[in-house]
């Protein structure tokens, strides 16, 4: 029984892992709205005040919102497919195209988009193996201990969301750069070198993409247990 238990700990567990990466595929279809956060974190002002700041490339201030949300969009296009275009995103100023990423940029993105390959794939195989093992323990007509398991889901998340706090959410973000990428790529941007980091308001706006990745990925979770439960209770 306490194997049975386990297995249905390990098949809930992959269901809000799957559940978080759809939520994570559904956000970047929308390209994370960031037209929303935009006006949240005021992002519009932080340009005014860095874009003229910038020590190499100026102009990212003089454009409207419009303008701002279709860069963005573009950048979050080209991550998401394999990070082709990255070089190509421009914006007009003063009758001049100009391109928005320098080098150092692209090689970040091309880390980032390289790194939402692997997330992608991984996803999939975690996706996979949910499937098998809820399906076999359907087929063995077994039943998870609902106040059991919900225990569990929440003692990790609770462990989880607790470390994250204790260390502090830019902290552990920091970390995962330096844990993920290459150590001779730049990702730590000042806002005075970055029209990409002015642009998102980095590492602001993640904050706001992440919760509204969580809040999606909890409520399929939600609405996948309960058609769970439904499933065992017609059987």
């Amino acid at each position: 029984m306490k194997k049975i238990q386990g297995l249905w700990f390990l098949t809930l567990l992959g269901g809000f892992i799957t559940c978080l990466a759809l939520s994570w595929l559904l956000q970047a279809k929308q390209d994370y709205s960031y037209g929303f956060w935009y006006d949240w974190y005021d992002i519009g002002a932080h340009i005014e005040r860095f874009g003229p700041q910038n020590r190499y490339i100026a102009g990212l201030e003089s454009l409207d919102k419009a303008g701002h949300v279709q860069l963005f969009d573009a950048i979050s296009v080209a991550v998401h497919q394999h990070g082709q275009g990255l070089a190509d995103i421009r914006f007009d100023r003063a009758e001049q195209s100009v391109a928005l990423l320098r080098q150092a940029e692209i090689t970040h993105l091309q880390d980032v988009a390289n790194l939402i390959d692997v997330l992608y794939r991984t996803s999939l195989v975690i996706a996979l193996a949910t499937l098998l093992l809820l399906a076999g323990l359907l087929w063995q007509r077994t039943a998870p201990r609902w106040k059991q398991q919900l225990f569990w889901l929440l003692g990790v998340l609770a462990v989880t969301a607790a470390g994250v706090l204790v260390i502090g959410p830019k902290a552990v973000f920091y970390q995962l750069h330096v844990w993920i990428f290459p150590d001779n790529h730049q990702w730590f941007f000042y806002y005075q070198e970055s029209l990409m980091s002015t642009l998102m308001k980095a590492p602001v706006l993640f904050g706001g993409i992440a919760l509204a990745i969580i809040a999606g990925g909890m409520l399929f979770f939600t609405l996948f247990v309960l058609l769970l439960q439904r499933m065992i209770r017609a059987r």
